[in-house]
């Protein structure tokens, strides 16, 4: 979800402050959430402004990109392997321990199909 805009957040803020109205009817005046409000007003007061805040990140990839190489590399040399085949050889040449749906989904977004022909 994209964050608001710098300009939406100072007028929520300012408009709490002067005193324009509660937490609820401003909301309804920006047509935002009243947690988004109260988010606000006690970033402002915590850290003196209302600016977006970095993303958090997220949890770290499972398979390192020496690993992803490692997968596609494989599949290209053998289009007919089955995800359990690659869980074997990823153990064997790079010590490497994951589950079948990581894999499928390194395989996934390197844009190869593991869709096979009966």
């Amino acid at each position: 979800m994209k964050a608001y805009s710098l300009d939406l957040r100072h007028r929520v803020v300012a408009a709490y402050d002067q005193g324009k109205g509660s937490i609820t009817q401003v909301a309804e005046q920006f047509n935002v959430g009243q947690t988004f409000i109260k988010k606000m007003l006690r970033q402002k007061r915590e850290q003196g402004s209302v600016a977006p805040l970095a993303h958090g990140g997220g949890r770290q990839p499972s398979l390192s990109d020496k690993e992803h190489r490692l997968l596609r590399r494989k599949v290209k040399e053998q289009p007919d392997i089955s995800l359990t085949e690659l869980q074997e050889h990823l153990a064997a040449e790079a010590q490497v321990t994951t589950s079948l749906p990581t894999i499928h989904r390194s395989l996934r977004r390197s844009g190869l199909s593991r869709k096979k022909r009966a």
